[in-house]
């Protein structure tokens, strides 16, 4: 499970003030850059300011400025830049972008020491108690990282209520974040009740939702509400979600069959895995494996529909999945306002800086798509082993039930709406064969045991 998302954000700001200007007219670096920024060269003036203050600590002026222009370009540009070059810059971004490093590389002490800078008011608040809150999770400090993680979720939520849409769905991001982690905290410390509580206050508006649809099924699963689980993996049949297939998702369908002793409905998922996910698999790593094309991967995220589509159906799914990551949307983002600086042309503009920047951000989406698409496929063949394992097991169960001259009762009822646990607050209604909107992820199966007619035989 990924513990956690990182967003910075790109807003749009007002040009400097002339009065700004005048005061800055002393000193050439800040008046170019601040004339840059008007000029809408926020990576020239990026740039300018960053390489004159590399290694030494710039007033507090040109780090409001330096505030400002992060925020139009994204953190890309300090991605060469070692921790001691990003201190002395002394701005949110910087320490926030030193945390996360540090967080990688496990020193927690260090990622809460660079947090502890970032004053509440600044609107990166909200993330880097994402960021705490996360390095007390990976610390094993589990009570601290939900109350990090609480006080995360409630900060978010203050600052919601903005006009600009960006803004509003950066902090919707950053609160339904949070959110998920303390229900895959409560998961991993086997409280799957409270786990549910939480992974339900994500909206299904949300960009995450089709996601922790699977891993509230894995809590319904250990919770033994079989029914209940197949209910919510059945949602990923719905048209609305057709490009979220999830193959670990019939592995656990195939495993709610086992436990319900549906061997045949098992054996069933088992075969339809093998005949669907394997092959197209397979086939995709071909697809994938025969281009040696300069930049293939990030060029496959721009080809029409009805190309991809032709070559591979899976192949479209993947890039649609891609599209909507977070991660890909800043990297394209980055890359969209270098491109607009190099179509401006204009005579102030670092041209050779843009340039080598739009190649290297092009080559880090090509490595992100690459790697995505990968992670694919050595899934599948990881959970094609897992499927082999359980289909040993369902025949093991079958074959011991005729040596013991045994059978599950064929003539029992399929299922019933008794057999479905709900809350009292909960209403039923039957399922027609229509995926409605507002009804997705509410589903439940009503599917009869075999195991328990099975031990009453036994008995008689």
């Amino acid at each position: 499970m990924k513990c956690f998302l990182l967003i910075l954000l790109t807003i749009q700001l007002m040009p400097l003030q002339a009065k700004t200007v005048k005061k800055t007219q002393r000193n050439p670096i800040i008046y170019k850059a601040i004339k840059n920024y008007n000029n809408q060269n926020y990576f020239t003036a990026l740039d300018e300011l960053a390489r004159h203050y590399k290694y030494k600590t710039p007033p507090k002026k040109v780090q409001k400025l330096l505030r400002m222009l992060v925020l139009k370009t994204g953190t890309y540009y300090f991605n060469t830049y070692n921790d001691l070059e990003l201190r002395k810059l002394k701005i949110p971004t910087t320490d926030l972008i030193m945390a996360k490093r540090n967080l990688y590389l496990k020193k927690f002490k260090y990622v809460h020491k660079r947090l502890n800078t970032i004053p509440v008011s600044n609107r990166l608040f909200p993330e880097a108690l994402l960021v705490k809150a996360t390095a007390y999770h990976f610390d094993k400090k589990y009570k601290k990282a939900v109350k990090v993680f609480n006080m995360c979720a409630t900060e978010a939520e203050k600052r919601k209520d903005v006009e600009d849409k960006k803004l509003k769905n950066y902090f919707s991001v950053i609160q339904e974040s949070c959110i998920i982690n303390i229900a895959r905290l409560y998961f991993k410390q086997g409280e799957f009740e409270k786990a549910i509580r939480h992974y339900e206050d994500v909206p299904k508006t949300s960009i995450q939702w089709p996601y922790i649809l699977l891993e509230k099924a894995w809590s319904y699963y250990y919770l033994g509400n079989y029914n209940r689980s197949l209910g919510l993996l059945i949602t990923y049949r719905s048209p609305l979600l057709e490009s979220y297939f999830m193959p670990e998702a019939e592995v656990l369908k195939a495993l709610n069959y086992y436990q319900l002793c549906l061997y045949p409905d098992a054996l069933n998922i088992i075969d339809r895995f093998y005949k669907e996910y394997k092959p197209k698999s397979e086939a995709l790593k071909k697809v994938l494996t025969s281009q040696g094309e300069d930049l293939y991967f990030y060029k496959l995220m721009f080809r029409p529909i009805v190309e991809t589509e032709k070559e591979h159906r899976f192949l479209r799914n993947l890039i649609t999945q891609v599209n909507r990551r977070v991660k890909y949307s800043l990297d394209l983002k980055s890359l969209y306002s270098i491109n607009t600086e190099i179509f401006h042309d204009h005579k102030d503009a670092n041209m050779e800086k843009l340039l080598s920047s739009q190649r290297d951000i092009k080559e880090q989406i090509n490595h992100y798509v690459k790697v995505s698409m990968y992670k694919f496929i050595n899934q599948t063949h990881k959970l094609s082993k897992d499927m082999f394992n359980l289909k040993l097991e369902v025949l093991a169960k079958q074959r011991d039930l005729v040596y013991k001259r045994e059978t599950l009762d064929t003539k029992r009822a399929r299922g019933s709406s008794k057999n479905v646990q709900r809350k009292s607050y909960q209403e039923q209604w039957d399922f027609n064969n229509a995926f409605w909107a507002d009804e997705l992820g509410d589903y439940s199966f009503a599917l009869e045991s075999a195991c328990n007619v099975d031990k009453k035989r036994r008995r008689r």
